[in-house]
């Protein structure tokens, strides 16, 4: 026989209440303010979270772009002063000198690169080395190929076409700070660094899938911290005053999916109220309590009687709050 299959959601639902999860499997509709606020809300943390990337990638094409425009501008100027001076041996060993004191630099940052241990700073300082050498070369060209050409017009053309891309330069720096200030403030929002996965209804992600398990389902989004991916499950409701057992469920049911898609187990999982958040430890306690909580489940499923699962509180407050409370046989008052 096949093994019956569950989401994620599916086995937060059984935690929250049997029989509500047996009235989804029966097409109850899910009712209330508060339902449809949080599809708004999660849509909005969705796209929230994925502007991360987006806002990143902005400023690293505008990093770029500036690059460019400041070589393209220092090359321009430089031919400017080229045309005014009387380009003797003195001016030609003067953009000597200044292109030797450039190449050094760019050795020197070249050799910190090659030292440096933290990718972030690791690129930085080959950014800054192509930047130097780039410069030191125009000034040898120049050195080199210097005319004794003197022509006024020429040189304040020159240098009016340096300030136009210098302008260009300064817009797509304030352009690359902006984003980088973007997905700086929402990274910390959400308190990650990288982010390699979000759920979002216009560009609905992979859904994360265990045959060996019978589980499947789609974390809000995953973040990656060193060699481990976390899911994280953001939940709109009240700030309980500790993560509510159903949730934790969930983000162990995701845990238990993460860990079948990268062959390594998350150090825990996420769940973030509105006021609050809490890390939930992944180990083989919370992995076993998911998989038994399923097998519930399926031996719910092979029952004859209908329902085949019961309310499992006496808390009138948890019945209040239940999305399928008006078709439920077992409601308290």
């Amino acid at each position: 026989m096949a093994l019956a299959v569950f989401s994620a959601s599916d086995v937060e639902k059984y935690g929250y209440c049997p029989l509500t999860w047996w009235l989804s499997r029966d097409g109850a509709p899910e009712e209330g303010e508060e339902i449809q606020q949080g599809q708004v809300r999660h849509a909005e943390v969705g796209h929230e979270v994925a502007s991360i990337d987006v806002h990143e990638r902005k400023a690293r094409e505008s990093e770029t772009t500036v690059l460019y425009y400041a070589i393209a501008s220092t090359v321009v100027a430089l031919l400017g002063v080229s045309f005014v001076q009387a380009a003797g041996i003195q001016i030609g060993m003067i953009f000597n000198v200044l292109a030797l004191i450039w190449m050094l630099a760019a050795v020197y940052f070249l050799y910190k690169a090659e030292t440096l241990a933290i990718p972030g700073d690791k690129m930085i300082a080959e950014r800054v080395t192509l930047v130097f050498a780039m410069v030191a070369t125009v000034l040898a060209g120049l050195a080199v190929s210097l005319s004794f050409i003197i022509d006024p017009l020429l040189a304040r053309s020159a240098e009016v076409a340096a300030l136009l891309w210098l302008i260009g330069a300064s817009y797509f720096l304030s352009r690359t700070l902006r984003s980088m200030e973007i997905a700086r403030q929402t990274k910390e929002k959400y308190a990650v660094e990288k982010v390699s996965y979000v759920d979002t209804a216009e560009a609905r992600p992979k859904l994360f899938e265990s045959a060996r398990y019978g589980l499947r389902g789609r974390p809000d989004y995953v973040s990656v911290q060193g060699e481990h991916h976390i899911p994280v499950e953001v939940k709109t409701g009240r700030t309980p005053k500790g993560p509510l057992f159903s949730h934790i469920l969930q983000v162990g049911a995701y845990c238990v999916l993460l860990e079948e898609e990268y062959g390594k187990p998350p150090t825990h999982g996420v769940i973030r109220y509105p006021a609050a958040s809490f890390d939930i430890e992944y180990n083989e306690d919370l992995k076993h309590l998911v998989l038994a909580k399923m097998e519930e489940m399926r031996r719910a499923v092979l029952r004859s009687e209908n329902p085949p699962v019961h309310r499992n509180h006496n808390r009138p407050g948890k019945c209040q709050g239940c999305s399928r409370r008006s078709v439920c046989p077992e409601r308290l008052a």
